[in-house]
């Protein structure tokens, strides 16, 4: 089965091999794209904080993800589903079933699925527009909403999110009658 250079074809993964089938999509010599969109990460409870800035691990590479670990990670914007095109003319579909990583072709009866160019240059745009987005933008908790806070001293009160960073919240809060505006990492909190 042959195809047309222009389009874009849908290949469904098997769980969590995105990544995997596109590098042997690519290997095959396929023009694969797999979208990807930028997440907050709560870290997890008890995970131990960043070393300080230029403190790198031994061995570990310096990337911009290390500078605030665990807080964004890139993750499919469609699990389980990447595109791809042939990068010739005489270049054929069928190994793409037989890839590792892949789980099939989407098709549409007897015919693959079929995707625009325009509609790829779309999905391209919105996933630039999320990677330059600040923490704030993706952050689940945005100024004005209630949380409640957990593991510190003040565990169990309720507050309200008055301003996110790209490590901590700030949070508005009633002690002793009085409002107060206290600092606290994201593992801190929880919405109500």
């Amino acid at each position: 089965m042959s195809s047309s250079l222009g389009l874009w074809y849908v290949a469904h993964t098997k769980p969590r091999q995105e990544s995997m089938a596109r590098e042997q999509l690519q290997r095959q010599d396929f023009e694969v794209y797999l979208p990807l969109f930028k997440v907050f990460k709560k870290p997890r409870a008890g995970a131990q904080r960043a070393p300080a800035a230029g403190a790198a691990q031994p061995g570990a590479p310096a990337t911009a993800a290390s500078a605030a670990p665990g807080l964004t990670a890139h993750e499919p914007m469609f699990p389980r589903y990447l595109f791809l095109r042939p990068t010739r003319s005489t270049q054929s579909l069928s190994v793409v079933r037989s890839t590792v990583g892949v789980s099939r072709l989407v098709m549409f009866g007897p015919q693959p699925a079929t995707l625009a160019d325009a509609a790829v240059q779309t999905i391209r745009q919105a996933e630039t527009l999320r990677e330059t987005a600040q923490m704030d933008q993706i952050s689940p908790f945005q100024p004005g909403m209630p949380v409640q806070i957990q593991d510190s001293p003040l565990a169990g009160i309720q507050a309200l999110v008055q301003a996110v960073s790209k490590d901590r919240v700030t949070l508005l809060l009633n002690i002793l009658g009085r409002p107060q505006t206290v600092q606290v990492e994201f593992g801190q909190i929880a919405p109500l």
